[in-house]
């Protein structure tokens, strides 16, 4: 027996604070501005097109000093990350700091740029710049954290988020993003510490009863996960969020019937929910209702084309009925869109393995173990694999690894038994 290398992911209500673009300056100036100034400030009703003429047409214009020219350019900047042009908002931010050098609002939207871009370390640079110049801003501080916690730097979002609270001891904000990131980085205790503290700093937060009750399912407090759960529905009674995150808590116990129950009030009150249809394909799924669930992921995929975990989840659907084929293609269009997905190797390597074709599997099961080198199920698939190809010494030293990182997994205790050799 197999078992998809991706887990149900409980959902989080309340994501990491992400940079966003600051609001344009008003250029110095004592006397009333003509038109063009006031659309270059980026007034309500101005379009980002507008807003980026006007602005040129005052730079050009050669009337304005080198304080309000730097002005101008990060107007302009902002303009054009409005409109989603990153690389010309990126110019003009350079234009407006090399005019002045602690212009903090250039730097701070040359960050969220870059950020925008998935450029991380140029986004922590910026920020870092602005941080120099403001060091007692909280939102430079969170906006650096936010860049390493996409980079994958938890440590150093974490400490981030430390100073952050540093400055503002009370921030529900730092306090919710750093639980999430401890979540994430596996301090599930400390996570819970935060989440205590934002409960106790406005004990109607609904996010945070969810978030909490997520990372006590985590260290498998059910009954306490349960009654938060029950909180935050009891302050909000329509949130589909939390309906979703406590159905996920059942599917992950195995309460399926529960699960069901509360995947179809979520989908009732957000039918445009992709990841409660989803979540309610894989309940179906675990109770064998292949067509029902493969239904489900249709409409997941359908509101959400570009979601990775969407294919690859249905895939795993088209697995378990046995139509191989099916399923390669659902994997292969995961990988598409997320080439550095580790979960759709992993998978698609099971389905080539299940379908006898042992070296495309075992070609999967190596970039598996590249994307994801200590997983003791990919280790335990290659091991397999290996031993169907006839190199046992291979198939041996992977399954002895694999049974060392998780000795509750079956497949490479039995393997090793079937093979005549010991752990």
């Amino acid at each position: 027996m197999f078992f998809d290398l991706k887990p149900i992911m409980l959902a989080v209500t309340v994501a990491a604070l992400l940079p966003a673009i600051a609001r344009a300056q008003q250029p110095a100036a004592s006397v009333p501005k003509p038109a063009d100034e006031q659309r270059c400030t980026g007034q309500a009703g101005v379009t980002p097109d507008a807003q980026a003429a006007a602005c040129t047409a005052l730079i050009d214009s050669g009337r304005h000093s080198k304080q309000n020219l730097a002005i101008l350019h990060s107007n302009r900047g902002i303009a054009y990350g409005k409109a989603g042009d990153y690389d010309r908002a990126i110019a003009d931010f350079d234009a407006a700091l090399r005019i002045n050098p602690n212009h903090v609002r250039a730097a701070i939207n040359r960050g969220n740029a870059n950020y925008a871009k998935r450029d991380y370390d140029r986004a922590i640079a910026d920020f870092s710049q602005a941080i120099r110049i403001e060091p007692k801003s909280v939102q430079n501080v969170m906006s650096r954290a936010a860049a390493f916690e996409a980079k994958g730097d938890l440590k150093s979002a974490i400490a981030d988020y430390d100073q952050a609270l540093k400055l503002e001891p009370n921030s529900a904000t730092a306090l919710t993003n750093r639980g999430l990131a401890l979540r994430r980085s596996g301090n599930i205790d400390r996570a819970i510490a935060d989440f205590d503290q934002v409960i106790k700093l406005n004990p109607k937060d609904t996010a945070a009863y969810n978030n909490r009750a997520i990372a006590l399912a985590d260290r498998r407090d059910f009954d306490r996960a349960v009654a938060d759960y029950e909180a935050a529905i009891k302050l909000e009674p329509n949130s589909a969020p939390t309906y979703l995150n406590r159905g996920l808590l059942w599917h992950a116990r195995k309460d399926y019937d529960r699960a069901l129950g509360d995947f179809d009030k979520a989908t009732r009150l957000a039918p445009a929910n992709a990841a409660a249809h989803s979540a309610r394909g894989l309940t179906l799924d675990a109770r064998g209702d292949y067509d029902a669930a493969l239904a489900e992921l249709d409409r997941a995929i359908a509101l959400e084309p570009n979601n990775a975990n969407y294919f690859d989840s249905r895939g795993s659907i088209w697995r378990n009925r046995g139509r191989f084929d099916r399923a390669v293609e659902d994997y292969d269009k995961a990988i598409a869109i997320a080439p550095g997905f580790a979960f759709s190797f992993y998978n698609r390597s099971q389905a080539h393995y299940l379908a006898g074709r042992f070296t495309e599997a075992l070609a999967d099961a190596g970039k598996a173990m590249a994307l994801h080198e200590n997983s003791a199920n990919a280790l335990s698939l290659r091991g397999l694999i290996q031993e169907k190809l006839g190199a046992r010494d291979a198939a041996i030293a992977d399954l002895r690894r694999a049974a060392a990182l998780d000795p509750s997994l079956p497949q490479p205790i039995d393997a090793l038994q079937r093979l005549g050799v010991a752990r």
